[in-house]
């Protein structure tokens, strides 16, 4: 393993076919330090006015075929869409304010414009139009994007490599989006689908794996050298942050739990449970889970899912109504940690997290099934604090559910929104100035 530091900084605009970008898969091994430039992408040439605001509302992506949209979350509006080509995938690149826009080949940053900034005893709020940033990372099949502990890794899948930056360094000195970014990369042994999530002391912690075979995890160093590893998480996939500093991560016979520096592997009752897409709360020892047991199915469609104990390190199966299914989309966690999983009959469900007891359960669409191909919209979910923002491909909706009372089953839906387009991926900014975040010293 290896680590070069590179310095990218954003060019003037070129025309797409002129694009040469610069990033995690550089052929370069080299371990000294370089610098080099990076092209922009497509991004107005002037940047949007700021405003300063009264109150301060989450905004929402959403990915459809051709770009992104954005949502005011509070009122519940289109503010605009921004035009980009490719099968998208959103992630928050940390700072409360800006998103990663995977497509596959690279990771682009927007800016979700809005965000607040401490200034004395109080704070400012912000706005600006939603843009796509001139920032952009090359990424050979770009993977899992994850923040903790005050940075952010981007994965990226064809070279096994992972890119660093430190997310509060994306907004630049005149509060817009900076237009360069310094970055480090660790390069893994062998190209494969994995993660890196940054620890303490700039450690990280990743899968461990090749083309053919992903066999476990391993904590890393920031030279790239392995501290620690773990061999017995076959077909890793899927990580989550919980409670007291544990990470669970998914296996195709249990899951691995990584607490205070050390692995502990927590078997499934079957030879053959696969727990590869998680919800972690980072207030709760408790991690959701899905739960597929069939090793052979094209498409398996699981009626049960999982929940993981980091504290109790075991592992419990909660069984749904017949007939009823979910999938990776489905997976959020309630106010007070609650489980809930958007299910193929058309109902969000909430369950309790140490029990799996049902607590309720709300309609919110017709029935539906998932489709064969993974890339194609699904209904989708995203939890702001107490509020739940649920997709509706068929119908081209966004649906606004309030949180505050599902303990005594009393879920309502508060707003809903028709879209210009089919809405895919689902994900969203709070604009909360994020630990660390430096005072302004001036207004705007």
């Amino acid at each position: 393993m290896d680590i070069r530091h590179r310095f990218l900084s954003s060019a003037a605009l070129l025309s797409a076919a002129s694009l040469a970008l610069v990033g995690c898969s550089a052929a370069n091994n080299s371990s000294s330090n370089e610098s080099s430039p990076a092209a922009s992408t497509s991004a107005s040439a002037e940047a949007a006015p700021i405003k300063e605001g009264s109150t301060l509302s989450s905004r929402i992506a959403l990915t459809y075929d051709g770009g992104v949209m954005t949502v005011d979350a509070r009122k519940m509006e289109l503010i605009n869409t921004v035009e980009k080509e490719g099968f998208l995938r959103l992630n928050p690149a940390g700072d409360n304010r800006h998103m990663t826009i995977a497509d596959g080949s690279s990771y682009s940053v927007m800016d979700m414009g809005v965000w607040e900034q401490p200034h004395g005893d109080h704070n400012h709020i912000y706005t600006t139009e939603p843009t796509l940033s001139q920032l952009t990372f090359d990424a050979d099949h770009t993977g899992h994007v994850i923040n903790d502990f005050g940075r952010t890794a981007m994965f990226a899948d064809g070279t096994g490599s992972f890119e660093i930056f430190d997310p509060l360094k994306l907004t630049g000195e005149d509060s817009h989006t900076a237009t360069e970014l310094e970055t480090s990369s660790v390069n893994l042994p062998e190209p494969h689908h994995g993660f890196a999530i940054p620890l303490e002391n700039d450690e990280y912690l990743v899968a461990v794996g090749n083309e053919d075979e992903r066999s476990g995890a391993a904590v890393v160093d920031a030279e790239g050298k392995t501290v620690t590893e773990n061999d017995q998480c076959p077909g890793i996939h899927g990580e989550a942050i919980a409670a007291d500093g544990a990470i669970t991560i998914g296996c195709e016979n249990g899951t691995l739990i990584y607490q205070n520096g050390e692995f502990t592997k927590v078997d499934s009752e079957e030879d053959y449970a696969r727990l590869g897409n998680q919800a972690g709360d980072p207030d709760s020892p408790v991690v959701l889970a899905d739960y597929k047991t069939d090793k052979d199915a094209e498409l398996e469609r699981p009626e049960q899912f999982s929940l993981i104990d980091t504290a109790q390190k075991s592992i419990q199966k909660v069984q749904l109504p017949e007939g009823v299914s979910y999938t990776f989309r489905s997976l959020a966690r309630g106010p007070e940690g609650e489980a809930l999983l958007l299910t193929t009959d058309g109902k969000l469900r909430f369950y309790d997290q140490n029990t799996g007891e049902e607590l309720g359960n709300i309609d919110l669409m017709d029935q539906w099934e998932e489709s064969e191909v993974w890339q194609e919209p699904r209904p989708a979910i995203w939890v702001d604090d107490d509020v739940a923002y649920v997709t509706d491909p068929s119908q081209k909706k966004l649906i606004g559910v309030s949180l505050k009372n599902i303990a005594s089953d009393e879920a309502e839906v508060f707003g809903e929104l028709d879209l210009p387009e089919t809405p895919n991926e689902i994900n969203g900014v709070t604009g909360k100035a994020p630990e660390g975040a430096e005072e302004s010293h001036t207004d705007h």
